[in-house]
């Protein structure tokens, strides 16, 4: 057959090239510039651009024979199967590039202050406990977290699954002073779609084995320095002068490490959870040998605003921070 491509109207295309263009129909006008196809400009029109990269697709081939010369069918077939490839190429890397952004935003978002306070909360709420059941993992993240130091503000949810059921959290917190502060959290069941508002303050407590209970008179004596509504020593904490609190801050004796390393998570009051939660800690995390937070490996120097007051709060300073 004569090759008669590059005349035009004229040109008699051959039926072996006259069939759908994988090039044309995703790459449109770059393809129609490289092409000599420049019809494909159309898709700077508007509303002509949802039909266009269809009518590419099926007259590109075509189109491209006409309007340019080739040394073959088989010159034009191989250059058609180039385009095809390349197209696939960048539109897999861009694919892999918003999947890669979208992780790395996510993360970025797990690791923020503000999700870990409302994961530290929501994993210490007794509620939560009996409505999701423990242990439960927790999904990515989703929202928006807007931030101007020392203020901010953060609207997240998460999906949350424990061995009760599954659902969703959603919160609301906000920034001030460099201290993030929840607003609220709500957990949607996802069996029955009911909302149920979380109080961070009503922690889990479950007896303790060899447990005594202490009465007012003398968790006065023993706990002047705590702010206690009930207190309960253990054998093994009364051998560190350490009380169990709801509520309050304990002021450490002795090495700071030590005093706070002889806690397990559920033994932290509220508050001082809310501290180890800034840095990042959490009752999956606390007390594993395999992971921890990366604050535990940044210097006082490098560690933020909020980071070092919660510290300065539980009874560190730059020396005893520095030599962990």
């Amino acid at each position: 057959m004569e090759n008669t491509s590059g005349q035009g109207k004229k040109a008699i295309v051959p039926a072996e090239i006259d069939g759908w263009n994988w090039g044309a129909f995703l790459l449109n006008w770059i393809w129609g510039i490289g092409n000599n196809t420049f019809i494909a400009l159309l898709m700077f029109v508007p509303f002509v651009n949802f039909i266009m990269p269809f009518v590419l697709g099926v007259k590109g081939s075509a189109w491209a024979w006409q309007n340019k010369e080739w040394e073959s069918i088989e010159h034009f077939k191989a250059v058609q199967k180039k385009w095809a490839y390349w197209t696939a190429i960048v539109y897999l890397f861009f694919i892999a590039a918003f999947v890669g952004l979208f992780f790395i935003i996510m993360s970025s978002m797990k690791d923020s202050d503000a999700f870990k306070l409302a994961e530290s909360q929501f994993e210490s709420s007794r509620q939560a406990s009996e409505i999701i059941g423990k242990p439960f993992s927790i999904g990515l993240p989703s929202g928006n977290i807007e931030t101007s130091e020392p203020s901010g503000k953060a609207t997240i949810s998460f999906g949350v699954e424990g061995s009760k059921g599954k659902g969703t959290v959603y919160f609301d917190a906000v920034k001030e002073l460099g201290q993030w502060k929840i607003n609220s959290l709500v957990l949607e069941e996802e069996s029955t779609g009911k909302r149920i508002d979380i109080d961070p303050h009503a922690t889990t407590s479950a007896p303790v084995e060899g447990a005594v209970a202490v009465t007012p008179a003398l968790a006065e004596k023993t706990a002047t320095s705590v702010e206690v509504e009930k207190v309960v020593i253990t054998t093994s904490e009364a051998n560190v002068g350490a009380a169990k609190a709801k509520a309050g801050v304990r002021k450490p004796t002795g090495d700071v490490n030590e005093f706070w390393g002889n806690f397990t998570w559920d033994d932290l009051s509220a508050d001082e959870k809310k501290l180890w939660a800034v840095l990042g800690w959490n009752g999956r995390i606390w007390g594993s040998e395999s992971e921890s937070p990366a604050s535990e490996e940044t210097s006082w120097a490098k560690l933020s605003e909020a980071e070092r007051a919660a510290l300065t709060s539980l009874g560190y300073d730059k020396k005893s921070w520095n030599k962990e």
